[in-house]
């Protein structure tokens, strides 16, 4: 339930700035295309399908909870937010040539039928394991 108009649907909009910042960290030489994706799956992927950011983050303020996050964390976390994600981003030829370049190198030994296969099996699985806990 959305409790105010806004452009976008709520997750779309998540995924475009998370998808934001991953083709940012790729443009600019910090991982590759699969070390982002392991990154996301093996860490963000499996604490936020079981709490969500928020969750995630009052579990990581300890003690103090959410508001210890915010004392703590949040500063370096707005550092972050003015100095490197205020950096345009584009789908220029070059960054636009790299994301290819590094999917077809690390995906392109499967058709996307099969990698299609293998994403549905392991989020069937996933939600089969979650309908277990409920």
């Amino acid at each position: 339930m959305l409790h105010k108009e806004t452009p976008g649907f709520v997750a779309n909009r998540l995924q475009a700035a998370i998808f934001r910042e991953c083709v940012s960290l790729v443009a600019d030489g910090v991982v590759n295309v699969k070390e982002l994706d392991d990154i996301m799956t093996a860490s963000l992927g499996i604490r936020w399908a079981v709490g969500g950011p928020f969750v995630s983050f009052h579990l990581g303020g300890g003690d103090g909870g959410f508001p210890f996050f915010l004392h703590h964390l949040g500063p370096g976390m707005e550092l972050i937010w003015k100095d490197e994600m205020s950096k345009p981003v584009s789908y220029n030829e070059k960054t636009t040539q790299l994301l290819d370049e590094q999917v077809k190198e690390h995906y392109g030994n499967k058709t996307l039928v099969q990698l299609a296969e293998e994403r549905d099996i392991k989020q069937i699985e996933l939600m089969n394991a979650f309908s277990k806990l409920n």
